[in-house]
């Protein structure tokens, strides 16, 4: 085990791109795991979109990072050392807890199992972390969709949309992809999806759907917006 701590932290806010100047390395003590806690070494850290709005000093849904402050994110990491007896040294977990750093302690309900047998670790922050379980969950329960549903998805090229229509497709559903650019739409054609609608440019967007699931063919069984299901 290293005999210290290494952070990433924000050194300055980004104008445009983020660039290694806006950001700093520090090190410091590794921390010990308490009481039902266990310590964890990163094995692989989060890169995300959503970073972008937490590293800017404009208000955004969230707190945000100010300069000088940990990275947020998450971690898929290892076990070295345990104070909790359903976690011991070795197990491999993924939170969305963990900052930009080497060791983290955490406590059990801020993590999950990872189990490499299943999925390759990096898949664990996608299609079998958070945003798999979202899209699969929001669908099939929430949604209660079923195979011949026409489901259309909002965001559909995000990291949730993708993997939503992917679901829905291979649940048998038609699926139309609601996106922001061409070439959003041309990604979501390529994974999978029945059609697509360009919100921006299209002065009717209800007249779109319309077009893309006619009436006397199907109706719609289920909306996926960004952030929520409607049945």
């Amino acid at each position: 085990m290293n005999s210290a701590n290494r952070q990433w932290r924000l050194a300055s806010y980004p104008d445009g791109m983020p660039t290694e100047d806006n950001w700093a390395i520090s090190e410091g003590p590794i921390p010990e795991a308490g009481p039902e806690t266990v310590l964890v070494k990163a094995i692989y850290l989060d890169v995300a979109p959503y970073m972008r709005g937490r590293i800017s000093p404009q208000q955004n849904y969230t707190a945000g990072v100010r300069p000088g402050d940990l990275m947020v994110g998450g971690a898929i990491g290892q076990v070295v050392d345990s104070k909790a007896d359903d976690y011991p040294v070795g197990q491999l977990v993924v939170t969305g807890n963990f900052g930009w750093q080497e060791y983290a302690v955490l406590k059990p309900t801020t993590m999950r199992k990872v189990d490499a047998e299943i999925a390759p670790l990096p898949c664990w922050f996608d299609f079998m972390g958070t945003n798999g379980v979202t899209a699969y969950f929001g669908l099939v329960e929430v949604g209660g969709m079923k195979a011949g549903d026409t489901v259309v998805i909002s965001a559909a090229a995000g990291s949730v949309g993708q993997i939503a229509g992917q679901i829905a497709k291979l649940s048998g559903c038609r699926v139309i992809a609601i996106t922001c650019s061409e070439q959003k739409l041309a990604r979501c054609r390529q994974i999978g999806y029945d059609d697509g609608i360009n919100c921006r440019t299209e002065q009717d967007l209800s007249a779109a759907i319309a077009r893309g699931c006619p009436t006397e063919l199907m109706s719609i069984s289920i909306i996926w917006r960004d952030r929520s299901t409607m049945r």
